[in-house]
């Protein structure tokens, strides 16, 4: 019961910082929706550099990496931005920012596990 209470606190806290990130004026200026990019490669990374530091099933586990990770980032909001470019009929944005995301979170959560292995090491 614990670790439900422990993810709730860190999903709550990962959620107000995405939604602050996603209110920050300067995406507002961007043709692509950039604030879920950040927020998805940021949590990569985040999560990459996390989880060889953690010890898996312990309590900071469950608040950092299923909690405050969990709700920093989003997937959710990554297909409703695709939906949108894809009903504007902005194919080439579509894949572009699709292809980016997939890219640059692969690449975020690489460079993590390399900085976390080498902190843990």
């Amino acid at each position: 019961m614990i670790n439900i209470l422990l993810i709730s606190l860190g999903a709550a806290a990962g959620a107000s910082l995405r939604g602050f990130i996603a209110s920050l004026r300067i995406f507002e200026r961007f043709s692509l929706p950039y604030a879920a990019f950040t927020v998805n490669t940021a949590g990569a990374l985040c999560m990459g550099i996390s989880m060889p530091l953690i010890i898996q099933g312990t309590f900071l586990y469950f608040m950092i990496i299923f909690g405050f990770l969990g709700g920093f980032t989003t997937y959710s909001a990554f297909t409703v931005e695709q939906l949108k470019l894809f009903e504007q009929k902005e194919y080439r944005k579509l894949i572009k920012y699709t292809f980016m995301m997939f890219f640059f979170c692969l690449v975020s959560l690489s460079l993590g596990l390399l900085i976390g292995v080498s902190i843990a090491a």
